[in-house]
Order: C-alpha cells, then sequence, then structure tokens
C-alpha cells in the first residue's frame, strides 16, 4: 500500500472573533491510499500557514511540502514517514509549524493503520486499553463572574464530573480572578471536579499570589500559568504551589517536554497531538512523563477529530483523562461525526477501527476555503 496523495482541508467560520478559540478556523489532513483508504487527523496551528507547508511544491534540499515528501511512502511506516517529514523540512524546521502540520499526517496514519487492522487506535497502542476515557468540560471564562453560573449548571445537569474554565478577563486583576474562581466553585458545587487556565499571563510571583487565593476552592490543577518556555519558572512554581502546575500544550519538541519535566516539575503534562508531532510523538512524551511522575492529559480544545484522537491516546494511558472542549463553534460541534457517546461523564468508545471519525459534507462544504 501507498500514500498517493495528502490533502490540507482547510475550514474557517465566516467571522472569527479575536478570542483564544481555535475552533473559529481549522486545518484538517486526509492522507490518501491506493488501497482505497483513507486517514483524517488535525493541524493546531495558524490553518493558513500549515496548509502551506502541506502543499508546497518540492524546492532545494530540506525545503519541500509535506505533501510531497510523504507521496509513495508505505502508511504503515510511521516511523520512517517522520523520520522524511523531519529531513524534508529541515530547513525551516524542525519544530513550529513544521512540526505542527505533522501531526495531521502522522495522526491520519494511525487512522490508516488501525482500519487496516481492523482495531480501534488504542488496541493498537496498547492492547489492554480502556473503553471509556474520564473527559472534563472545557469553556472560556464569561467576561464576568455572574456569568459563570448558567454554563456549570448546564454542565452539572448533563452529568459532567471535571470542568475547566480559562482565559477571558483571568490575568490582570487579583480580585477578579479569585471571584471568578469563586463562582465557578458555587455554581459547580464540591463534587465536581475544576480546574482553572490562566492563558501564560503571570510570573511566578503573580501565580504564587493566585495559589494562594484559589487554594480554599479546591483547585484539580491550574493550567499554563507562566510563559510556556520559562522552564525554571516553573520548577519554583511547582515545588511551592499547593495547586498541582499543567503546562505544555504549547511546547512541540521532544527535547522542550524533557526540559518542562525535569527542570519544571509540572504535575500534569498537557502535550497537543495536534502540534508535537501526532501520536508517535505523543506515546514518547507519555513515557517521559512516567518517569518523571507527572500525569499525561492531552490539550484537545479543537474539531471532534483531534477529541477522537486524544481520546484513543488517552485510553491507552494508565490514568486516563481528556479535554473535551464545549466551545460553540459548529467546527467543534458539528463538523466531524464519530463513534464515541458522552455518558455520565466519559467518553465511551467502541470498537470501529482507527478513530472512528467521518466528516459531515454539509459542513465541509458550508466553511472550507477555497
Amino acid at each position: 500500500m501507498k500514500i498517493t496523495h495528502v490533502e490540507a482541508i482547510h475550514l474557517r467560520l465566516p467571522e472569527v472573533r479575536e478570542i483564544p478559540d481555535g475552533t473559529q478556523d481549522c486545518l484538517l489532513v486526509a492522507v490518501h491510499t491506493d488501497a482505497g483508504i483513507t486517514g483524517l487527523g488535525e493541524v493546531v496551528s495558524c490553518s493558513y500557514v500549515a496548509r502551506a507547508v502541506v502543499e508546497s511544491p518540492r524546492s532545494a534540499p530540506f525545503r519541500h511540502g509535506l505533501a510531497h515528501i510523504v507521496r509513495g511512502m508505505d502508511p504503515m511506516d510511521t516511523e520512517g514517514i517522520m523520520a522524511a517529514m523531519i529531513a524534508g523540512t529541515a530547513w525551516y524546521g524542525p519544530g513550529g509549524v513544521a512540526r505542527h502540520t505533522m501531526s495531521g499526517v502522522d495522526m491520519a496514519l494511525w487512522d490508516i493503520q488501525g482500519k487496516v487492522a481492523g482495531q480501534p487506535v488504542r488496541r493498537l497502542l496498547r492492547p489492554d486499553a480502556v473503553d471509556a476515557v474520564p473527559c472534563y468540560a472545557s469553556v472560556l471564562w464569561p467576561d464576568r463572574p455572574q456569568g459563570v453560573a448558567a454554563s456549570a449548571r448546564q454542565f452539572v445537569e448533563a452529568g459532567y464530573r471535571a470542568v475547566k474554565y480559562g482565559w477571558g478577563p483571568m490575568g490582570p486583576d487579583l480580585r477578579l480572578d479569585e471571584e471568578l474562581v469563586a463562582a465557578a466553585r458555587d455554581a459547580l458545587g464540591p463534587r465536581v471536579t475544576l480546574m482553572v487556565d490562566a492563558g501564560r499571563c503571570w510570573d511566578v510571583h503573580g501565580a504564587l499570589a493566585r495559589v494562594e487565593r484559589f487554594a480554599p476552592y479546591d483547585i484539580f490543577w491550574l493550567e499554563e500559568p507562566l510563559h510556556p518556555y520559562d522552564t525554571r519558572g516553573y520548577g519554583e512554581l511547582s515545588a511551592a504551589s499547593s495547586i498541582s502546575i499543567a503546562a505544555g500544550e504549547s511546547v512541540t519538541l521532544l527535547e522542550e517536554y524533557e526540559q518542562l519535566l525535569q527542570i519544571g516539575r509540572i504535575h500534569v503534562v498537557q502535550p497537543d497531538l495536534g502540534r508535537v508531532g501526532g501520536i508517535t510523538p505523543g506515546q514518547r512524551i507519555a513515557a517521559m512523563a512516567q518517569r518523571t511522575g507527572a500525569r499525561p492529559v492531552p490539550h484537545a480544545f479543537g474539531t471532534g477529530v483531534l477529541l477522537a484522537a486524544s481520546a484513543q491516546w488517552t485510553a491507552a494511558a494508565a490514568a486516563p483523562l481528556t479535554e473535551y472542549t464545549r466551545a460553540p463553534s459548529p467546527l467543534a460541534q458539528q463538523l466531524v461525526r464519530h463513534s464515541m457517546r458522552f455518558a455520565g461523564g466519559e467518553l465511551v468508545l467502541d470498537d470501529t477501527p482507527g478513530l472512528g471519525v467521518e466528516l459531515d459534507p454539509d459542513v465541509l462544504e458550508r466553511y472550507r476555503v477555497a
């Protein structure tokens, strides 16, 4: 079996607001083969630039687009294809958008391999992977604390056992930050796990001030309180914080994760499978986390393709938990038909081969960028 074509599928809402919601614009990758089997993957990056990384024609050495690099290769050879993509993009890689875009290809390869084997991806990763993955609802903070209660009530009524609020107005005002957290805890009640995503807005001093204020509200983790590359700051914060510190969605390379885990000593590591190179590097990051005692929980604020890949990957982890975006964008909620279902705070997975996803043709046609 050979790869015949790599297709970049760019989708965008008619109006994109300047808010931290990547579900307004997305890039999917379809890897087609001569056996008629197609795999789907997702890229979490700047979609316009990543599309060029897929489609760019051959150029001088080390400057090729991914479609040209992998055409004719065996889709079952994930390691060989990853090596070829890294070598072929060396002039503008290895990290950043080059690695982000490789994620879509690698994810699609695992989808193909699962279809060929007649197995869901999680069973390729670990034969005894679980069939239900605990998940947390993930949304942005409303503009004011008074707006938290409505969404929190919906999550409780829907059966979520964990909820994460993030970004929005959080950051500049310590008092407002505490009011937001207090409103979430009050509305969710004591039995629902609460996480807080700071949106990398403080230094160590500011983060520790929030830890002190947030501690009475029983926060499960405080996510990305510092700049993504403030590794030593994370080390200081992780050692002093009474709340678990989570980070890692913004970095891409394995050596960056090694530093974040070994020097930053974070408690929860959050690789985004649409940024780190896909499921293949994701497996290596999980192994790194095991060595430091950190818990791997994927960042997955995208379409149903990223959600499915993250759920399958998480199902093979020792302590599964995944993000479940509740962003209202139709690209997040309507684009993908998937075989899993939400029930009782978990994503229940069936035995559909591969990632178990297909695209809704009407949504695809409505939002696809020519």
